[in-house]
């Protein structure tokens, strides 16, 4: 949300627009050339973010460099204090109406919360809004009589929220039972905010061309390992909180 030109991060971070930036002073760090060499030499970490200066295909490697930097410097180094708020920096060029510089600046927020398991529980939650928001009162799945578009004509009134179930008969012998998740509440809305599951998109679905990336959703891409994001792409019918406790130990 803005307000007098200025975007309020959390913890007490905000981003300020401005329209003349030639009246910044000499403390700032351009973003696109952040390091922290020049960040300790100033002995300050407060950013210039133009982004006529900046692209989508250098967004994850800003991103990156800034995280390294906010590591190793004091928070009493980070940004001006403005009672009761610190500003972290301030936006040149700037259109609220464009997803991908709001995307950086999530992103940017996320790397200014204090410890890892913050930073990802907001990534996380931020992602999850994300894949919400794109099926929000759109439905993309055809639903009708509560049948999905790909499920028309069986007997399945569920969609995707079924899966296999092993049951042991014996020292060798393995049956598979199919059964609705265990997370689908009585309403058929999820219980679990597994963001696999939200990043899941089935063969109907493809076809009608929607389909799900990690490396095309920035905060996801930019601040997990592979192994997390094996995770995360692959942890169907799994809590968040089983979700988070495997990411923060890989």
């Amino acid at each position: 949300m803005i307000l007098n030109n200025i975007i309020n991060l959390d913890n007490n971070y905000y981003l300020k627009i401005v329209n003349n930036p030639e009246d910044l002073n000499r403390d700032i760090t351009n973003i696109e050339n952040i390091n922290l060499f020049k960040v300790l030499k100033k002995k300050k970490l407060l950013l210039k973010i133009d982004f006529k200066n900046i692209n989508k295909k250098q967004y994850k490697r800003i991103l990156k460099k800034l995280l390294f930097v906010r590591k190793r410097i004091s928070k009493s180094k980070i940004g001006t204090p403005e009672n009761p708020k610190i500003n972290l920096g301030y936006l040149v060029n700037y259109d609220e109406k464009n997803k991908e510089q709001n995307d950086f600046i999530l992103a940017i927020n996320a790397i200014f919360y204090n410890t890892r398991y913050e930073r990802y529980n907001y990534i996380y939650d931020k992602a999850c809004d994300y894949l919400d928001s794109y099926f929000y009162g759109k439905n993309l799945c055809d639903f009708k009589d509560n049948q999905c578009g790909g499920k028309r004509g069986t007997s399945s009134l569920i969609g995707c929220c079924r899966h296999y179930k092993n049951m042991f008969l014996g020292p060798i012998s393995m049956k598979s039972n199919f059964i609705p998740c265990e997370h689908l509440k009585s309403d058929y809305t999820c219980g679990a905010k597994c963001i696999s599951c939200k990043l899941f998109t089935c063969d109907y679905l493809n076809k009608k061309g929607i389909k799900f990336r990690i490396r095309e959703i920035l905060i996801l891409d930019t601040f997990f390992n592979p192994l997390q994001k094996y995770v995360i792409k692959y942890g169907v019918f799994t809590p968040k909180d089983k979700i988070m406790k495997r990411i923060m130990i890989l």
